[in-house]
């Protein structure tokens, strides 16, 4: 799963990075990380017995899944001791877990945000006024903002920028970078495909906006004045 991580990011960060099919690559990105997941299950055992891979130093020193479990008699006989892959193990699961921590406390700390915040309007979007010194952002079907930080040309921009994260379910990529983060927390390229992947999603926003004739120039600054 981490070779294979590495190896999406590699092509992404070389060759599909500095190309402009955006929505190609937001597909490229959340398929092929998917598959990661699969590739792990495949059978090679007949490959392996075929070329002789099973005297291979690299192939001998992956561990089996089930080299990992203790036998019952080991573990009366001489009380818990803990192999080096187990103790590895031990080390990949808290980690997962303090990051699961951090994600559902991510969540709460939004939910306490949408309970202070004011309905604007609602249906297929809602928008929701924020009185605290934010930056503009969505999450689901929600769109929330300070007006009192913007101008109105500004915040046309701002919400038409919004309502491609919307529309386009943009918050099932976070979700899913924050996902592969958990699961493989010890691997730098999971780190840095939901960075891609988040920043890409603005790519996207942003060309769109940018397809509606608005100035090229006085967009970049509104970026910089919203950051």
């Amino acid at each position: 799963l981490s070779v294979t991580l590495g190896v999406v990011f590699l092509f992404y960060h070389l060759v599909l990075r500095k190309l402009t099919f955006y929505n190609w690559n937001r597909w490229y990105l959340l398929g092929y990380t998917m598959m990661s997941f699969f590739i792990p299950f495949v059978n090679i055992s007949n490959v392996n017995e075929k070329y002789e891979w099973g005297s291979s130093e690299a192939v001998t020193w992956v561990p089996a899944i089930g080299q990992a479990v203790l036998p019952v008699n080991s573990v009366a006989q001489n009380g818990i001791s803990f192999t080096v892959w187990q103790w590895v193990m031990l080390l990949t699961l808290s980690g997962m877990f303090i990051l699961l921590i951090r994600l559902l406390l991510q969540f709460i700390s939004y939910r306490r945000l949408l309970k202070k915040a004011t309905p604007v309007s609602s249906g297929e979007i809602n928008f929701y006024e924020v009185k605290e010194n934010i930056i503009p952002f969505s999450f689901g079907d929600s769109i929330f903002i300070n007006r009192a930080l913007h101008t109105e040309t500004e915040l046309q921009e701002i919400i038409r920028h919004e309502i491609v994260h919307v529309r386009q379910k943009h918050s099932r990529d976070i979700i899913w970078g924050e996902v592969l983060c958990i699961v493989n927390w010890f691997n730098p390229f999971a780190w840095l495909i939901r960075k891609a992947i988040q920043q890409n999603l603005e790519f996207i926003a942003d060309k769109n906006v940018l397809d509606n004739k608005y100035n090229k120039k006085e967009y970049q600054y509104l970026l910089l004045k919203v950051i």
